[in-house]
């Protein structure tokens, strides 16, 4: 449960022996590669272009190809691909009958896509002349040609053809013909055509451009016809085609993840220097690493591995290694991001508190069950799979925090607590007498009091001492001694001098200690210390008495940031309360239906399952997100910078297929 110890090395081979070497790396899935390509420092200063033109056709082709035939699918069900070893991967590469197979159903793919565009463009076509059917002439004589213009076109309405009728009265050389709908056909002597054109414009007409029309309109739509006719027979031959390669569809999909782990080892080439005989790469791998991957590259005979001295301004990437319990939280880590310099792993520090903070959220036990029940399954897929688990087991666990606190807090869907078994009420009574003198009675329905609230900021106090207490470490690793010492004292007790006293006195009315007693002193004693320590240190590095004023005060203003911290904890109790209420409400509204003749039954069980799963939903949404901002922003500021580079293993996640590795 720490940041393993990275070391750099370097792999020098002949270039006949580079497939097997980036094989045999992404294998182990234990590296993360270094580009050298651009270092002007780096040995090999001529670096090899690799040609992957033949790559990227076919992998563009199965790209096009594999959401179109699974579009033309009919049974629409994905085919279970079984695993396969990289070798057996590799090989389908070379499978040239599938190539030509993919290159082909690419080829039909774009010819569909251009037919039915063409077949679209004709239909239009068709649709347009048919407009135009009864026109008493061929399309190319339409035009300005001689002596006479020659026009066609549409009116604004059926009472558009009055100035038709009207020009044609007042000049004798301008006919106009109506045809049908509202569409004309007008002539006149060109040498009125200035009043005619200006005249018609006026009028709302609209000339119609028949460019590309020669015919008449029966002949064009005759002709239209049979190249419409013709594209379709085409589109319906090559569809049968392509149906045909449906069955395919499993080959071509592994073919296209073969291709993607060629691809994906190619391009690492370009990261390290390629000469005419030789492959140079520089890696960082775990210090416990190096003996398997050398032991595993001296089988590949003129390969070497050895360990190199890291430049000064290099920072080598984050690798954590967590337990099986802390694993599933490393994705909040990454969330937030990897720890560097002196920052320790935050995930094992953060995943008990997270795990009981989601599960208070949640403060169901039903809802618990019901949750863990779904995470264990989708984990079980997940991991069938050879997917990431980690989400779902993070939801196991917070499911089972749910079941615990439900269990503590009397919380079982929502049920009335006076309707609960004796021993769920027992169990629910101890957080309810939780703070002396402040017992109520739970008969309201559920087991949330002031109490509970009491006890989230209580959990708050704690994490934020963790978080003290781990930054004061951190400091001394850092080699900062007394004055890390000194600092963090300072916050100590001013955190423990400061929430006491203000609990005691502005929430528990003197249960926790006596008022008139010693208690006041202690605690403000520890408070005025710890400011002044807080002071102190804040001003330190500051020139001047004005300056280390300044900057001690503005230190000491972070105490009252504390108390924001410690409030925001109060959340928990905020959710667990709606959820519980929204709960009740359900459960409610289901009772109000259950009287209903015929149908009430069905509508009961519907309000109930549809209802609690949406609860479920938004209360796991709801703990997910503001426990992790818990985490993020009251517990990581404390002791974390989190602004390391994580270690991206070198190796190729298929899209489609499942791999044994």
């Amino acid at each position: 449960m720490a940041r393993d110890r990275i070391v750099k090395a370097e792999i020098l081979c002949h270039s006949t022996k580079k497939t097997d070497v980036l094989t045999s790396l992404e294998e182990t899935g234990s590296i993360h590669l270094i580009d050298i390509s651009e270092l002007e420092d780096a040995p090999f200063s001529r670096v090899e272009e690799i040609d992957r033109s033949s790559l990227h056709i076919l992998s563009s082709s199965l790209e096009k190809i594999i959401p179109f035939l699974q579009e033309r699918n009919p049974s629409k069900k994905r085919v279970a691909i079984p695993a396969v070893t990289v070798e057996e991967l590799s090989s389908m590469f070379h499978h040239g009958e599938i190539e030509k197979i993919a290159l082909k159903a690419a080829e039909i793919s774009d010819e569909l896509t251009n037919l039915s565009s063409r077949a679209d463009e004709v239909q239009c076509r068709i649709d347009f002349v048919r407009e135009w059917t009864d026109l008493p002439l061929r399309f190319d004589q339409v035009s300005g040609n001689g002596e006479f213009t020659l026009k066609a076109g549409q009116v604004s309405s059926r009472e558009g053809f009055i100035p038709l009728k009207k020009l044609e009265q007042e000049i004798d050389l301008f006919h106009a013909i109506e045809l049908s709908g509202d569409k004309a056909v007008v002539i006149w002597h060109n040498s009125c055509n200035e009043r005619i054109v200006s005249s018609l414009t006026d009028s709302g007409f609209v000339t119609i451009d028949f460019a590309g029309y020669s015919l008449t309109p029966a002949e064009e739509l005759k002709k239209l016809g049979s190249t419409l006719i013709a594209v379709r027979n085409r589109i319906s031959e090559l569809s049968s085609e392509a149906d045909l390669m449906v069955q395919k569809l499993p080959e071509l999909k592994a073919l296209s993840d073969a291709v993607g782990i060629q691809s994906f080892r190619e391009e690492a080439t370009t990261s390290g220097r390629v000469s005419a005989s030789t492959l140079l790469l520089h890696l960082w791998i775990r210090e416990k690493d190096v003996l398997r991957l050398r032991t595993n590259l001296e089988k590949l005979g003129e390969v070497d591995l050895s360990l190199v001295d890291q430049d000064k301004d290099e920072v080598p990437p984050v690798f954590l290694s967590e337990s099986e319990s802390v694993d599933p939280y490393l994705m909040l880590t990454d969330m937030y991001g990897r720890p560097e310099g002196a920052d320790p792993d935050p995930t094992p520090l953060m995943a008990p508190f997270y795990a009981v903070f989601f599960g208070i959220c949640i403060g169901d036990a039903g809802y618990g069950l019901a949750l863990a029940a779904g995470s264990a399954i989708g984990w079980y897929l997940t991991k069938k799979k050879q997917g990431n688990t980690r989400l779902f087991r993070l939801m196991f666990q917070g499911g089972l925090a749910s079941i615990l606190w439900g269990f503590l807090l009397g919380g079982w869907f929502g049920m009335p607590f006076d309707t609960l078994p004796k021993l769920l009420q027992d169990a629910a009574m101890p957080l309810n007498k939780l703070v002396p003198g402040y017992t109520r009675g739970v008969s309201d329905g559920f087991a949330l009091s002031q109490q509970f609230l009491y006890l989230t900021l209580g959990f708050g106090l704690v994490q934020l001492a963790w978080g003290i207490i781990v930054n004061l470490k951190k400091r001394l690793r850092a080699g900062e001694g007394i004055s890390a010492a000194v600092d963090q004292t300072g916050w100590m007790l001013a955190l423990l001098g400061l929430f006491p006293w203000l609990f005691n006195h502005y929430l528990l009315d003197g249960a926790l200690y006596s008022l008139t007693g010693t208690g006041d002193t202690i605690f403000l004693t520890m408070l005025a210390v710890g400011t002044v320590l807080i002071f102190i240190m804040g001003g330190r590095e500051a020139e001047g008495i004005g300056g280390k004023a300044g900057l001690g005060a503005y230190a000491c203003y972070g105490i009252v940031n504390l108390l924001g911290d410690v409030l925001s904890y109060s959340r928990l109790f905020a959710l667990a309360l709606s959820s519980a209420i929204i709960a009740s409400v359900i459960n409610q509204i289901a009772g109000m239906l259950k009287d209903i003749p015929v149908i009430g039954i069905v509508l009961t069980v519907l309000v109930l399952v549809a209802g609690h799963l949406f609860n479920l939903a938004m209360a796991a949404l709801s703990g997910f997100i503001h426990t992790a901002r818990l985490q993020f922003v009251e517990f990581f500021s404390k002791f974390y910078d989190g602004t390391g580079a994580s270690f991206k293993a070198f190796r190729y996640e298929p899209r489609y297929i499942r791999l044994k590795r």
